[in-house]
């Protein structure tokens, strides 16, 4: 099992749940129209790392940019916010 890197904060999805939610798409249709694997979708729900080519394809299927649908969050921000 390959070692998880360390990194400085994470990225929030918070945003692209929102935008999906005001323009009625469900995860269901990031998979069937717009063919985002699943393992994807996990990944997105999780607040992991995706990589470039599906944030285009969800920037194309919201009509918006990267910092419309994702926040960078500081590893500051995440310690205080656990606190």
């Amino acid at each position: 099992m390959p070692k998880e890197k360390h990194l400085p904060g994470k990225l929030s999805y918070d945003k692209l749940f929102a935008a999906m939610s005001a323009k009625g798409i469900k995860k269901i249709n990031l998979r069937n129209d717009y063919k985002i694997h699943p393992t994807t979708i996990q990944k997105i729900t999780a607040g992991r790392t995706i990589n470039t080519d599906n944030l285009i394809i969800l920037c194309h299927a919201l009509d918006c940019q990267p910092g419309d649908i994702m926040e960078y969050i500081p590893e500051t921000a995440q310690n205080q916010d656990e606190s």
